[in-house]
């Protein structure tokens, strides 16, 4: 079963920083716009190097 909000919390996305109703419109992300939201946040993390990696950044 497709889980977005699991899949995005695993790469990384703060989605339990989220409000409600933010997290409601993610887990109702299909799986190919799950994949894009996934492969940005890596992309986001790779370019800030390691100063800002531990900085929380939200999509």
């Amino acid at each position: 079963m497709h889980d977005p909000l699991d899949a995005l919390r695993s790469a990384g996305c703060p989605v339990d920083q989220l409000s409600a109703a933010q997290c409601e419109v993610l887990a109702a992300l299909t799986e190919a716009e799950t994949a894009v939201l996934v492969a940005l946040q890596q992309r986001l993390r790779d370019a800030e190097g390691d100063v800002l990696a531990h900085n929380l950044k939200l999509l």
